[in-house]
């Protein structure tokens, strides 16, 4: 099923993503700066609510 597959895909790219903030905080090599780290947060935000919209969707 395709959607099974890009379930296993976003896993993975929440995955990668856990590991580069992980590795971006303050007092690590790369630090992100206040700026970056507010616009992931955004985008994180807004992913939520786009699948949050999906799963209502499903539960239709």
């Amino acid at each position: 099923m395709l959607a099974t597959s890009e379930i296993a895909k976003l896993k993975r790219e929440i995955a990668t993503l856990r590991d580069i903030v992980g590795q971006s905080r303050p007092g690590t090599k790369n630090p992100m700066s206040s700026a970056e780290r507010l616009s992931l947060k955004s985008e994180i935000d807004r992913c939520i609510l786009e699948l949050d919209e999906l799963r209502g969707k499903l539960s239709q």
